[in-house]
């Protein structure tokens, strides 16, 4: 605050200035809390399967794992943190699109801690022909941030110590005072100061928000994808992140100079010059400009101001104060100039004027860029000469001219006083008055409309949007929303998801078999307590998966007799479905019911199933619509249907596969096939409780185990495939084949999220 001037600038540059300072303190922060050394694990794999799992193993506390794919669209799920000695992180992945099946897949496992002896190992594998990884260390990545948040604090501090110092500042600050001392520009002084704390305000609104997404987007960069675009070279969805940003930021920049466009409207638009003067002298004094052309233009625009209110000697003085016209922008000097001439014509210097014409005459000739604004300045400084030699239908034809092309009251408000006396002269006295009316609609700031005050009373009114910041406001309120939904957004991805800062490189491929990774599974656990039955270790696993059959056996059945003529049978991969034929003739419709062979678990979330049959890893499933799909609009067709489905039940008892090792109790299995294929989490997620432990523990049923539960041993008593002869504690887990193992877990997770 300057108490002298009475100028209190806005709060929001403070903020401005406390963003700079608090990223400077959040990146100190990263710096000293997430550790000092990257430590990575780059593998290579090449799945044998459409899904497959990676166990590994790391020592390390607290230490967080960044997974990522390259070259193959993969999902991939997997724990996210380490907290023990040799803890566990499990990677699970499905192939989604593969251009290739040679084409291998790279996942990148990062650790950011202080662990200076990091080991990486690979405990086991599913579904895995070869494994290929890098290993490396980055160390002291603290060298890298703190040099950042000096470069930070040093800009900030050398911004705060001269941002309002200098000797230009100092000369406006001291024009500002001489326009403040004296009491006729109070009004003008006190509304220029309000017009430039208005776009004070707006401004730095828009710079916090460049500055808050220039920095929010490389912070984002860094923690989320800088190592995977650096390692990988995969750039994922940072272009996406990057556009964001570059359009939030492109529209700050838009908005910038919109609102320094508006800031001169004060005196285009408005026409009100010493309050214009007030406000551009502000802008020069406590601006936040950084270009000594910007600070030239304020002191000009203020000189204007003056000028156009009769302040001719205090706008020479303002305007050529360290004028150096060789090194000013042709466009300068010819504003400069003019600006000059309009100057001495008032204090009646006329040959001084007369230089100064000449030189923007030679101006506008040698530099055809400033043809057109030469043109208006040219044109305007003929009516004047014209009219000082009483050349009056010369002057009204140059008025007349300039009229036509500036038509805006910024350009006319000068020359309308001449307009005026050349009507009188031709004894226009309509005209005349219409223009002297026109002419005391302006603020009185202007001296032409005090001269034309002698001839009638001011008639000027304030705009009632002068002075109200509705349109910043507005858009203050709008950038506010965008910037909160953007820092709830980043604040919760970078606080409570995964971090990883600092550079990283990359090591030489040391190659090796996957079956050398793996670890050999211990064969000496037992099952749990009683009333919860077994569950597996998770440590235990085999070192090779079985592979299901490349193709499911075929299927037979018969028909009903009364079906004859009746049924149409459509093929498709896998199976085929039957259709009541008038239904399908009529709407290509009418299905009775599928039949489908499937060689993973999904077929539990149909709606409406029965397991036929199954031979080790092929189920097959008859299912029925849930909604009408027959031809409604016949009441015998719609009884033949009903009748047809009704016997559906029928030719159950003579589908048939092809196959000598087929069974057809499915129907007393949750998932007859689950020593043979791989359960994924959506086929768990429909099932009870109750369903869920039957499922784990048929698993174990059968191989003969027996259940201290009686209630579990009732049920699988109940099962014609159940042949129990291995009591509980003397079962063997080695028994379990991997499929197996992995099944019970994946079951044993689902039961604890629904506890």
């Amino acid at each position: 605050m300057d108490k002298k001037c009475g100028v209190k600038l806005s709060k929001i540059r403070f903020l401005y200035y406390g963003l700079g300072i608090f990223i400077g303190c959040f990146v100190l922060w990263i710096s000293l809390s997430e550790g000092k050394q990257l430590h990575f694990l780059d593998m290579e794999i090449m799945p044998s399967k459409q899904s497959f799992i990676i166990n590994v193993g790391a020592n390390g506390e607290y230490v967080d794992v960044f997974a990522a794919e390259k070259g193959v669209h993969v999902a991939v799920n997997y724990t996210e943190r380490l907290e023990e000695q040799q803890t566990r992180l499990t990677i699970e992945g499905k192939i989604r699109k593969k251009t290739s099946d040679s084409m291998p897949i790279h996942l990148l496992l990062l650790g950011f801690d202080n662990t200076e002896k990091w080991q990486w190992e690979i405990l086991s594998s599913v579904g895995l022909s070869s494994v290929r990884f890098s290993k490396g260390e980055m160390a002291n990545v603290r060298a890298y941030l703190y040099p950042y948040v000096v470069v930070i604090f040093g800009i900030l501090g050398v911004f705060l110590l001269f941002k309002n110092n200098g000797k230009k500042r100092n000369y406006a600050k001291e024009r500002l005072l001489e326009f403040m001392d004296d009491a006729e520009n109070q009004a003008a002084f006190e509304a220029g100061k309000r017009w430039f704390l208005i776009h004070d305000r707006r401004r730095y609104w828009n710079r916090c928000l460049i500055l808050f997404f220039l920095c929010g987007l490389g912070l984002y960069i860094l923690q989320r994808y800088l190592y995977k675009w650096v390692l990988l070279n995969s750039a994922d969805h940072i272009g996406a992140v990057i556009i964001l940003t570059l359009v939030i930021v492109s529209l700050g920049g838009v908005l910038e100079a919109y609102w320094a466009i508006k800031h001169i409207e004060v005196l285009t638009r408005e026409n009100r010059p010493l309050t214009a003067s007030a406000a551009f002298l502000m802008e020069a004094a406590y601006g936040s400009y950084r270009y000594q052309s910007y600070y030239k233009k304020q002191i000009h625009n203020a000189a204007v101001g003056l000028a156009r209110a009769g302040r001719y000697v205090q706008a020479l003085k303002l305007a050529d104060d360290r004028w150096n016209s060789v090194q000013e922008k042709k466009l300068m000097q010819l504003l400069h100039s003019n600006l000059r001439q309009v100057c001495f014509l008032g204090l009646g210097r006329e040959e001084e004027a007369e230089t100064e014409f000449a030189h923007q005459k030679q101006l506008v000739k040698n530099y055809p860029k400033l043809k057109k604004m030469g043109e208006a300045v040219l044109l305007s400084t003929e009516i004047r000469k014209a009219f000082i030699d009483q050349k009056f239908g010369q002057a009204e034809a140059y008025v007349n001219v300039y009229c036509d092309r500036y038509p805006d009251a910024y350009h006319r408000i000068p020359l309308m006083p001449i307009q005026m006396i050349v009507y009188e002269q031709a004894d226009e006295i309509e005209k005349a008055k219409n223009i002297c009316g026109n002419l005391l609609s302006y603020s009185p700031e202007n001296i032409a409309v005090r001269e034309a005050m002698r001839y009638g009373a001011c008639t000027y009114v304030e705009s009632p949007d002068f002075l109200k910041d509705k349109n910043g406001l507005v858009c203050r309120i709008v950038i506010t929303g965008v910037l909160g939904i953007y820092t709830v957004l980043f604040g919760s991805d970078m606080l409570m998801g995964t971090h990883h800062w600092g550079p990283s490189e990359t090591r030489a491929y040391e190659e090796t078999d996957a079956g050398k990774l793996i670890s050999q599974t211990n064969d000496t656990e037992k099952a749990e307590n009683e009333t919860t039955e077994t569950e597996l270790p998770e440590s235990e696993q085999e070192q090779d998966f079985p592979a299901s059959a490349s193709q499911e056996p075929g299927f037979e059945m018969d028909l009903p007799e009364d079906w004859n003529g009746l049924a149409a049978r459509k093929e498709f991969e896998g199976g085929c479905s039957y259709h009541q034929k008038k239904s399908y003739d009529l709407m290509g419709d009418g299905v009775l019911f599928y039949i489908q062979a499937y060689s993973d678990c999904s077929y539990v979330n149909l709606p409406d199933y029965e397991i036929w049959g199954y031979d080790g890893p092929c189920v097959y499933v008859m299912s029925q619509p849930t909604d009408v799909t027959f031809y409604t609009e016949d009441s015998a067709i719609r009884e033949e249907y009903h009748k047809m489905q009704g016997e559906i039940s029928q030719i159950r008892d003579t589908f048939r596969i092809q196959s000598d090792t087929a069974k057809y109790d499915g129907y007393e299995f949750v998932f007859p096939n689950s020593s043979y294929s791989l359960l994924q989490e959506p086929d768990l997620w429909n099932l009870s409780a109750s369903q869920l432990r039957i499922a784990r523990n048929e698993i174990y049923a059968r191989h003969g185990r027996l259940f201290a539960d009686e209630e579990l041993q009732r049920y699988f008593n109940q099962c014609s495939w159940y042949e129990g002869t291995i009591a509980p504690e003397d079962f063997k887990e080695n028994v379990l084949n991997e499929t197996e193992r992995f099944n019970i877990r994946l079951i044993q997770k689902q039961q604890q999220k629904m506890e």
